[in-house]
């Protein structure tokens, strides 16, 4: 595989036409994220009801991969439980390592499946899911 199939038009569609880019005013969980190696950031913006993501949106400036995977997420955990949730973070995880992993449950992040084979980019994808693995720790405490 080779960097330009990393950058497929879905990625790249992702990336220029993030739909969860923004602010949620009233959000139950507000985290910040940074890639110290490489200056990525985001803030995540989850609004938590009854223990499901009602709505999520990120903010932030990055690399291509960074911006694309933060949005991939959002639209992956909006309306699912926390429960959900973290089996979803759990099978990123997986799959960020180079593992196998369940790629019905992760969905469209699955195009990332192979992003394991370029160890630079690893930091960038995963960003926005630490930061989700975080937020969601924080909350439940």
């Amino acid at each position: 595989m080779s960097l330009e199939d990393l950058y497929s038009d879905i990625i790249l569609d992702y990336a220029r036409n993030p739909q969860f880019q923004g602010e949620i005013p009233d959000a139950t969980i507000k985290e910040d994220g940074k890639n110290l190696s490489c200056g990525d950031e985001i803030t995540l913006y989850l609004k938590i009801e009854n223990n499901i993501v009602k709505e999520a949106k990120f903010s932030g400036h990055g690399c291509i991969v960074s911006q694309s995977s933060a949005a991939l997420l959002c639209e992956t955990i909006e309306g699912k439980t926390l429960e959900d949730t973290r089996k979803i973070l759990d099978e990123v995880e997986k799959m960020a390592q180079g593992e196998e992993f369940n790629e019905d449950l992760i969905g469209n992040v699955a195009i990332y499946s192979e992003i394991s084979k370029f160890p630079v980019r690893v930091k960038c994808f995963t960003l926005a899911w630490h930061t989700l693995e975080n937020s969601i720790e924080d909350f439940e405490e």
